[in-house]
């Protein structure tokens, strides 16, 4: 099969040249936030729009290689922009809760008035929270709240967006069985290796657990990779995980066993998805788990039926990736709360003052900012 062939599967919408053309949106972009934050516009938005405060979200603090597609896509942020990002906040005087204080501060309205707030969470549970981000926050005495992928941390489900990385990287083709199909797509140049990563990375979030396993099992077989083993190199061990809870600092939450995409799984594996993930992140914590991430978290991800199953079995916060600012009228949603995602692609412009004003995901729901509604 061709690179053009999978690329259409997708519907055309990944770059036709490869990364190229990928750096050149995102260099737009930049500029794009980088005029709007020299026009002012989150001074005149803050007002209306920054609410009480946010939740930040992230998934990596780290300095990923040229081979870490997946994170040097915007999931990663370098601890040394962290760091900036906890004192800046700081300097303006943010008050920082964890999830339980947040829904507190909620459920409260006569605290809702005065200082503004950030929640920071994670999502995934890789290993660089804890060598990482952890240590910045216990610096600087701000908590965090880390959602685990139980499966990824207990090493019984593969991590597989590093082995695809992995493959990608040490191949010049990747071969793999995809519904009953052989598939070969060559992955000779840099710009190859990205776009395929990103192509089949879509495939996969959208997949149920036992295909994703399959195509893991086979890949790894195929190329000599121990998909699990690579969970010891980028995921969170029990051990880190009870050093972060006994620092009274780190609040944990569950995201799933697979990190499967709930609205695409039956009712009934949906149910067990976060049951299950509840259950076993407890085991680790040895604690009970109050809050959730829906995995992806969108609209397409999760829906009324995902909400109905949280409220059931006792979360008291789930979180989605809508982007907005928390406001009082947000403790009727506990369990569908906004955050704020921070693109580590665009951590070098005024990215921070852009979210927290109201400003960016305002424009993402005026549409004006349709052309870059997916890396914003």
């Amino acid at each position: 099969m061709t690179l053009s062939w999978v690329l259409h599967l997708r519907g055309n919408r990944e770059p036709q040249n490869g990364r190229q053309d990928v750096d050149v949106k995102d260099g737009l972009v930049g500029v794009v936030l980088w005029s709007l934050s020299a026009a002012r516009l989150p001074a005149v938005m803050t007002k209306q729009y920054s609410g009480q405060g946010g939740i930040l979200a992230f998934h990596r603090v780290c300095r990923p290689t040229r081979h870490e597609f997946g994170s040097s896509n915007g999931l990663a942020v370098s601890p040394d922009k962290f760091r900036q990002i906890l004192q800046t906040l700081i300097d303006r005087g943010y008050s920082f809760l964890s999830m339980s204080e947040l829904a507190d501060r909620l459920m409260n309205p006569e605290t809702m008035i005065g200082q503004k707030f950030v929640a920071l969470t994670f999502d995934d549970g890789f290993v660089d929270n804890y060598t990482d981000a952890f240590p910045i926050c216990r610096d600087l005495g701000v908590p965090m709240t880390s959602y685990l992928v139980s499966g990824f941390v207990l090493r019984e489900f593969p991590l597989w967006s590093a082995g695809l990385e992995a493959t990608i990287a040490l191949n010049d083709a990747l071969e793999f069985p995809w519904e009953g199909k052989e598939f070969r797509l060559e992955t000779r140049t840099i710009k190859q290796k990205r776009a395929i990563y990103r192509t089949v990375a879509s495939r996969l979030a959208t997949a149920k657990p036992a295909a994703i396993l399959e195509i893991c099992t086979a890949l790894g077989s195929r190329y000599g990779l121990d998909f699990i083993k690579l969970g010891d190199t980028y995921t969170l061990t029990p051990a880190m995980i009870a050093e972060m809870q006994a620092s009274g600092l780190v609040e944990f939450g569950a995201h799933g066993v697979h990190h499967a995409s709930l609205a695409h799984l039956d009712s009934a594996e949906a149910r067990w998805e976060i049951v299950e993930g509840k259950r076993q992140c407890e085991a680790l914590v040895g604690a009970e788990v109050r809050h959730f991430a829906y995995p992806y978290g969108g609209s397409e991800s999760m829906g009324e039926r995902e909400v109905s199953i949280c409220r059931e079995i006792g979360f008291r916060t789930a979180v989605t990736t809508e982007s907005n600012t928390i406001f009082g009228s947000d403790r009727d949603r506990l369990l569908a709360l906004p955050r704020l995602t921070y693109n580590g692609k665009y951590q070098d412009t005024p990215l921070l003052d852009l979210l927290l004003s109201g400003t960016l995901p305002w424009l993402r729901r005026q549409k004006v900012v349709e052309a870059f509604r997916r890396t914003l």
